[in-house]
């Protein structure tokens, strides 16, 4: 059988007849009561931080410190300022009431006591208090659950955005002038994926896109989503960037580090190849119930044309992310290369500490080489 939690009273004054008659009075109504005793303000401080009772019911005439003075430190106090607080008092004039409130009480009540006012306002309090802690629970409890969908939300929406939704309730779709976009891609995953658990599948992407995603928050950058293997992200938007190109290829150049090094401890190889291209992009929210952040335009079509001609382990970037990186990076011209529903382009790839031995170090001069690649 569920038993009642017993409640605990703090009974505060200088008299003990006084609070052995408040006590004899409760417990004729009421059996589950534990009490603590103070016989002054300042005793009675401490132990409410202590003791941390439901209720406290204080004399206002006592010596050492008195029930207003004890009554104004519990409210400033984080820890006690919650705790329901009756004052008890043989002043009757209706101004001292109104001290008593003002100062945090939550009632009065006049001397001589009667049992049967100071049961019913005891039981009152005690309800109210219940009901308000019932409240505050719940609203913690909110709070966490917000806390998680929030987190996520992070997880396909970026955090500017949600905030302007907050702020607005709505997003309108936006052109970004100046910014860059990303395409990740692991070589070969069909093949990989097809002699792998399910588990060991989601536990490779979890653990190579979770790296992926704190590169980019750590360069500026943006993730926009994965798309089985792939990886989409951003820079200079949706808060505009000067540094938006470098910023990326550095972002690409830190994944194909951290692949290269993962490789090394890991017993399933990957391969990466990336596409980088700079221009105007469109940024817009889909959906009216299933949410997405999403980005649109050539911009994102070059760059995913880009990592689809690149080879392993090369970051390929377009003519526009070159001239915005250039005094950044070694970059080596691929040649112009036609690529389809595009045309023909300048490709550059990022050199860095990777490979360099087997990478091309030659700038080539821009108008002297071409190269078809299909």
């Amino acid at each position: 059988m569920h038993q009642t939690k017993r409640k605990k009273l703090l009974l505060v004054d200088d008299m003990d007849v006084i609070l052995d008659v408040i006590m004899i009075h409760l417990d004729e109504f009421e059996q589950n009561f534990d009490y603590v005793r103070a016989s002054n303000g300042r005793e009675a401080c401490k132990l409410a931080l202590v003791e941390q009772p439901d209720l406290i019911l204080m004399d206002w005439e006592m010596p050492v410190m008195n029930g207003i003075e004890a009554l104004g430190i519990l409210k400033k106090n984080a820890r006690t300022k919650d705790i329901p607080v009756v004052i008890l008092s043989g002043f009757t004039e209706s101004d001292n009431v109104k001290v008593a409130l003002e100062t945090g009480a939550v009632d009065y009540i006049r001397k001589p006591i009667d049992s049967v006012e100071l049961i019913a306002r005891v039981r009152s309090v005690l309800a109210l208090n219940s009901a308000f802690e019932a409240l505050k629970q719940k609203s913690q409890e909110l709070v966490i659950e917000r806390e998680k969908v929030e987190k996520i939300l992070r997880g396909v929406i970026p955090s500017q955005v949600i905030n302007e939704i907050k702020d607005s309730g709505q997003i309108k779709p936006k052109r970004y002038k100046h910014a860059s976009v990303m395409f990740a891609d692991l070589v070969g995953f069909t093949q990989k994926t097809n002699k792998m658990s399910p588990k060991r599948l989601i536990d490779e992407l979890n653990d190579i896109f979770s790296a992926f995603d704190r590169i980019v928050a750590n360069n500026n950058c943006t993730r926009i989503k994965t798309i089985g293997d792939a990886y989409l992200a951003v820079a200079g938007l949706p808060i505009e960037d000067d540094d938006h190109a470098k910023n990326l290829v550095n972002a690409a150049i830190e994944f194909r580090r951290f692949i290269a090094q993962r490789n090394k401890t890991k017993n399933i190889e990957w391969d990466l190849t990336v596409g980088v291209n700079s221009g105007s992009i469109i940024g817009s929210l889909i959906g009216h119930e299933n949410f997405l952040f999403d980005i649109f335009g050539d911009s994102v079509n070059v760059a995913a044309r880009l990592q689809g001609q690149c080879l392993p382990m090369r970051i390929a970037i377009s003519e526009s992310t070159y001239y915005g990186v250039y005094k950044h990076f070694n970059c080596s011209l691929k040649g112009n290369v036609e690529m389809k529903g595009v045309g023909s382009m300048n490709v550059y790839n990022i050199i860095d500490d990777y490979r360099q031995s087997q990478i091309d170090l030659i700038d080539f001069a821009h108008d002297n080489v071409s190269y078809n690649i299909f």
